[in-house]
């Protein structure tokens, strides 16, 4: 077996030679699907399993034509952030070409020959799997490049999409198209079509009704009421809610099952512009989850004006393919001035839907929750149907903590806060809980504190209750302060504190 390479893929000048670009050792393949109501167009250099694709990335893509414009191939231009050991499936010397000057890589079906290359407006998005190794990827294509002429050269690599969905956030399986006869007709070996006949002559079951299943992210700007929405549909408290923005750090699932269906909500910290690379991490995880999502759901405060954050999240939202829902919230807040600020919103893009809700009080929530079930695809459930998140009981109760601190301190301490849960043993009938809250600054630790450690009492009363609640039982917790200086500024820092991009893909 080859030795995998190791060494960084930077443009502009590659500090190796063309010997140490390996090919990998595995069977690789490449395959093309397409999803004309979409109008997407699927590479991949593997058989996929469900689930095996977890994180993404986004580079500009190329479409590749031969002499008589028909489509035999791709270039994708990458940058220094991608590695040759990402790469090793799409590094095939039947159809991948690395150009080490330039930082294109080239995939073409066995002969093709490209005559001219036609650069496509939106990025190609990425699958990688657990060890980040790059899967295949997915093309947004302009309507004129998705007809069968366009198409034909890709024939003998096309195969169909399968129905049933995946079980995680990657992409859905491929199945082999069905042979077909001369006339049009499915074929198939005289054991199948045996065994199709002697199925037909059987008592069938009675039908179950189809399951629908699937992710569906919540974006927006910070302080639009994500957090409240994803509590209230699932009727319990699976994320902290604040008056503050930024309150939600981490994509956190919430998971809602009934016989028809099961909805894997996304709880995405509100996009903003960073400061810091806290700030940047909680972007990046945001952004991300649009990729995977079948129906995102474009939040708003329809008591205010849009503001240009607005305008730049619902370009990125109209980028993705899932279905997209634009949410009014706050209806039940009146407007300044008495204006309206719908059709402002509505113009904002396309949608398939803009449904007016409350989310405090939970006005529309029913008819919003029939229209997401509606857009999902049939399959089988996601996750157990007891589970409701997929946060620990140390996650959620580190981040009550922080809640309260959200609450009750109204300086700048708030947003340098990180809560660690250092101990947690279960004696007898109760919990002995120990954590550090981290701040940034001495200053900041005393007013964390109190006066004669009032503060610290208030909040750690208030948590307790709240994690009691939770957990059912009587809870014993214990609070530390320490200083961790500027932590949201330190990747060291952030990702001793858990903040991991790789932990939260």
């Amino acid at each position: 077996m080859r030795a995998k390479p190791t060494l960084l893929l930077r443009v502009g000048g590659f500090a190796v030679n063309s010997q140490q670009v390996n090919l990998s050792p595995e069977a690789n393949l490449l395959q093309f699907s397409h999803d004309p109501e979409a109008g997407t167009l699927y590479a991949y250099f593997i058989e996929l399993e469900a689930g095996q694709a977890i994180y993404t990335l986004e580079y500009p893509a190329s479409l590749l034509l031969d002499g008589d414009g028909q489509i035999v191939g791709l270039r994708l231009d990458l940058d220094d952030g991608v590695t040759l050991d990402q790469l090793e499936l799409a590094l095939d010397d039947e159809f991948g070409r690395l150009d080490m000057e330039t930082g294109f890589l080239s995939i073409l079906i066995p002969g093709g020959v490209a005559a001219r290359t036609v650069a496509l407006e939106q990025t190609a998005i990425l699958d990688l799997d657990a060890d980040e190794r790059i899967l295949g990827l997915e093309l947004a294509l302009p309507a004129d490049m998705l007809t069968p002429t366009r198409l034909a050269r890709l024939s003998s690599a096309m195969v169909s999409l399968d129905d049933a969905p995946h079980a995680d956030e990657g992409p859905v399986v491929f199945v082999p198209e069905p042979e077909q006869d001369a006339e049009g007709a499915e074929t198939g070996g005289a054991e199948t079509r045996g065994a199709e006949t002697r199925a037909e002559t059987r008592p069938q079951p009675p039908a179950r009704p189809a399951l629908r299943s699937g992710f569906v992210a919540l974006v927006g700007k910070p302080n639009v009421g994500k957090s409240t929405l994803l509590n209230a549909l699932l009727g319990q408290k699976v994320t902290i809610v604040s008056p503050r923005a930024q309150t939600t750090r981490v994509p956190v699932r919430g998971i809602l099952s009934r016989p028809d269906a099961q909805v894997v909500f996304i709880d995405t910290p509100g996009i903003h512009k960073p400061s810091h690379k806290m700030g940047q991490f909680m972007v990046d995880l945001a952004e991300r989850s649009l990729p995977g999502a079948d129906v995102i759901c474009f939040m708003v405060d329809i008591s205010q004006p849009p503001s240009q954050l607005d305008r730049q999240i619902a370009e990125q939202v109209q980028r993705a393919r899932g279905h997209r829902l634009l949410l009014l919230n706050k209806v039940d807040v009146p407007p300044r001035r008495g204006a309206t600020y719908m059709e402002e919103y509505r113009d904002l893009g396309r949608w398939e839907m803009e449904l007016a809700i409350s989310a405090r009080r939970g006005q529309g929530l029913a008819g919003l929750l029939d229209e997401i079930v509606a857009r999902l695809p049939q399959g089988h459930a996601l996750y157990p149907t007891d589970q409701v998140t997929d946060q620990t009981e140390q996650q959620l109760a580190g981040e009550l903590v922080r809640e309260k601190v959200l609450y009750f301190i109204q300086q700048e301490v708030p947003h340098a806060v990180a809560v660690e849960v250092d101990e947690w043993e279960q004696k007898d009938a109760a919990v002995y809980i120990r954590m550090t809250v981290n701040v940034e600054k001495s200053s900041q630790k005393g007013i964390l504190i109190g006066a004669g450690g009032a503060m610290l009492k208030r909040i750690g009363s208030a948590a307790r209750h709240d994690i009691e609640h939770m957990l059912g039982q009587q809870v014993f917790l214990e609070l530390w302060v320490k200083v961790r200086e500027n932590w949201r500024d330190d990747l060291s820092a952030m990702g001793w504190l858990g903040y991991r991009a790789k932990d939260w893909s």
